[in-house]
């Protein structure tokens, strides 16, 4: 079964700096991810594989096409939906991992992540506890679950910003470069983390910014360069 599902997607970016040039990054891209599987964006850098995952998220506006997603046991257009749906949408049924933490500054570590089941109903003590749980699981010590993570290295952020993402059963998940901030042994982790996930029935489409982590990781390659009508 399809939990995410794109058809006929159409993005183009007007630069107004540059008298209104119209820039086309994404054409008649159609694919779909079926529950419990991993599908990988590749090809070379600047080809709009990251904007397609912010324009499945919404972050962006399409030109023309459809954007499905499984919410509540039915595919729903999130390209149609107004923004108060949107944004249920997201807290339920569809996670988003950017490549850089996004949060309010002095909120601690273990607040930023539970934050998300509680926004799901989650009573506060079991969505605390859970969020320990999944950031100890990302090799994040204790001592820092308590501290905002504003302060923390690269890939501290980026394990924080996973931990997002994992610590709830959103259907479908978006990974943009998951591991590029970390070490083999916590990219490992990840890893097992995806694979996990896949095991749970979740439909993932990521970036890996590593060629091995891809094989190893991902059940289908889809070329961005050969979805796209763009001469790059």
């Amino acid at each position: 079964m399809n939990l995410l599902e794109v058809k006929d997607l159409r993005k183009t970016f007007t630069l107004h700096l540059r008298g209104g040039l119209q820039l086309a990054v994404l054409r008649n891209i159609s694919f779909s991810v079926a529950a419990g599987e991993c599908v990988a964006l590749v090809g070379p850098s600047g080809a709009g594989k990251s904007t397609l995952l912010r324009t499945i998220y919404g972050n962006y506006r399409v030109e023309s096409g459809s954007v499905t997603v499984m919410h509540d046991g039915e595919l729903v257009d999130l390209t149609r939906v107004p923004p108060q749906q949107l944004l249920v949408i997201r807290r339920r049924s569809i996670a988003y991992v950017s490549q850089f933490l996004r949060v309010i500054p002095r909120v601690s570590t273990r607040a930023i992540v539970a934050s998300v089941l509680k926004d799901q109903g989650v009573r506060s003590a079991d969505a605390d506890a859970r969020a320990e749980s999944v950031l100890l699981t990302l090799n994040l010590p204790l001592r820092l679950h308590g501290l905002p993570p504003a302060t923390f290295s690269g890939g501290e952020q980026q394990r924080v910003n996973l931990a997002r993402a994992l610590v709830t059963d959103h259907p479908v998940l978006l990974l943009d470069e998951p591991t590029a901030s970390l070490d083999a042994e916590n990219a490992a982790v990840v890893l097992s983390l995806i694979q996990e996930a896949k095991r749970a029935g979740r439909a993932i489409l990521s970036i890996f910014h590593d060629p091995d982590m891809t094989v190893r990781v991902a059940d289908r390659q889809i070329p961005i360069a050969s979805l796209t009508e763009n001469d790059r």
